[in-house]
């Protein structure tokens, strides 16, 4: 089922319904008007007469932008990041405009990936300077923002995990096959400094972690650049980072989990069922696959394209686990969104 076209979701560990889980944020980005803007649809019954702008962006008129935004699970808020500016949205009020609340001071950057708490009072933003990566922290009720921590490499991807938000899980970014700790996690109290949670064997190389709903940890993948195995789809946490493969897979590229934690969904670099490891053959083809956690069997769900950001599949779960959502690029370049029910 088609859900909306010329857009696309967000970004995976970000969370991209609301209204009790009935409606779904997308990015838009208009040809004619050349402009990027963020709007809500009924996914499971879509139509153009149905969908609401939620805000159009500003400055943002001269290219096609993949702006990822994260939106509160228990309120109508939603915080995204452009123009190095952070900025929230009243998404009960469909007049309202984005708040600027923070702006970047001179000579910094913001990162685009955002993460916002269940209850949208605090949001995770990262700054970046010269030689350094900053996590910051804001209090949104009072306007307050704090330093969680600064690191002299490249720290991005954070977001709470939706288990027990004291637990916030970063990345240590760069090419795969050179970072040989890339999954990190903190907590106020127990892990203030933060540490890497995943202690990756020679020859594998891991990214695209997503924190879970059901318990404190992620699942994360072993890219089929990898020169070792078992390649595919691990589990780790801060109790115990030795990884636990959850599913072979020589092509997996993003995962999501169910907030009960008995399936995954996995998107691939080239045909599933094509002999070869990560880009190897892939011609530009990117299969969406179903993992059961619980059985291990791995189903097809569809078969799509992938090129550059942001017409990568992304695929995530419905809140109720009843779907699987992706961006699915069609043969004219034309990159919509598609629900698939599961059996």
């Amino acid at each position: 089922m088609n859900i909306s076209t010329g857009a696309h979701l967000t970004y995976p560990h970000a969370n991209g319904f609301h209204a009790g889980g009935e409606r779904l944020v997308v990015t838009r980005w208009d040809p004619d008007r050349l402009a990027t803007g963020i709007a809500s649809v009924a996914w499971r019954n879509p139509g153009e007469a149905d969908l609401r702008e939620v805000c159009g962006l500003p400055d943002q008129s001269a290219k096609e932008g993949t702006v990822w935004f994260d939106v509160a699970r228990a309120a109508e808020r939603l915080a995204a990041v452009w123009n190095d500016a952070l900025h929230l949205v009243d998404l009960a009020d469909h007049a309202a405009d984005p708040e600027t609340v923070y702006r970047a001071p001179a000579g910094h950057t913001l990162q685009g990936l955002v993460s916002i708490s269940a209850s949208g009072d605090r949001v995770l933003f990262s700054e970046e300077s010269p030689g350094a990566y900053t996590l910051l922290e804001m209090d949104v009720d009072t306007g307050g923002v704090r330093e969680l921590h600064t690191r002299d490499w490249w720290a991005n991807h954070a977001h709470y995990c939706p288990a027990d938000e004291e637990w916030i899980g970063f990345s240590h970014e760069g090419p795969t096959e050179t970072v040989p700790d890339r999954v990190w996690a903190r907590h106020t109290v127990e892990m203030p400094e933060g540490r890497c949670v995943l202690k990756q064997p020679e020859g594998l190389c891991f990214g695209h972690e997503r924190w879970a709903h059901h318990a404190v940890g992620a699942v994360v993948v072993a890219y089929g650049v990898s020169t070792g195995g078992p390649r595919g789809l691990y589990w780790t946490s801060p109790d115990d980072p030795s990884g636990r493969l959850l599913s072979r897979g020589d092509r997996y590229w993003h995962c999501d989990v169910s907030r009960d934690g008995t399936l995954a969904v996995v998107d691939t670099t080239g045909p599933a069922d094509r002999p070869g490891k990560g880009w190897d053959g892939a011609d530009g083809i990117a299969d969406v696959l179903l993992v059961d956690l619980v059985e291990g069997r791995t189903t097809p769900l569809a078969r799509t394209r992938a090129t550059r950001h942001p017409a990568h599949p992304h695929p995530v779960f419905a809140p109720d686990g009843s779907a699987v959502l992706f961006n699915d690029l069609g043969q004219d370049g034309t990159l919509s969104i598609t629900c698939v029910d599961l059996p």
